[in-house]
């Protein structure tokens, strides 16, 4: 990574992303006139993912102020930006689902918002679903502040 490294940008959480029939590789979904979801980039963009797909074990994360750069590819700048943001780690971006495959996790999806860790992941009784929609109905809170800033015409 090279000062003034840019990543691509991720898609954006929607309120569908647990409910929308899982990942499907982004070549695939854009063949059936779609764009591709963020959980389908991370299931199959992300190293960290590749390594599950093949049923390699991923480098493990530390503790510490950024996660492992092996997980990321060209998304490391923009990861390694927003964990010095946040002032905390990325969590890992996939886990494996109930299809044996890669699938985006809730708490990557709340850290990319920028949310408090558990903000929604942390609270009893809601499926992985429940929180994915949540999340992908969810304001991020930057985002917001800039908004309404702008708005009240208060300056940045």
């Amino acid at each position: 990574m090279t000062a003034g490294s840019v990543s691509p940008p991720l898609k954006t959480p929607t309120a569908n992303l647990g409910s929308n029939g899982g990942p499907r590789p982004p070549a695939e979904r854009r063949a059936g006139g779609h764009g591709p979801t963020l959980d389908d980039e991370a299931s199959f963009s992300l190293p960290y993912s590749c390594a599950l797909r093949e049923g390699r074990e991923p480098e493990p994360a530390v503790d510490g102020a950024h996660s492992p750069a092996s997980w990321w590819g060209e998304y490391l700048p923009g990861i390694r930006h927003w964990e010095d943001v946040t002032g905390r780690a990325a969590p890992p971006p996939t886990e494996i689902g109930l299809q044996g495959s890669p699938r985006v996790t809730a708490r990557w999806v709340e850290w990319l918002m920028g949310l408090p860790a558990g903000h929604v992941t942390d609270i009893p009784g809601l499926t992985r679903g429940q929180q994915l929609q949540i999340l992908g109905n969810g304001v991020v809170p930057q985002q917001a502040s800039l908004a309404f800033a702008a708005l009240l015409d208060l300056g940045v």
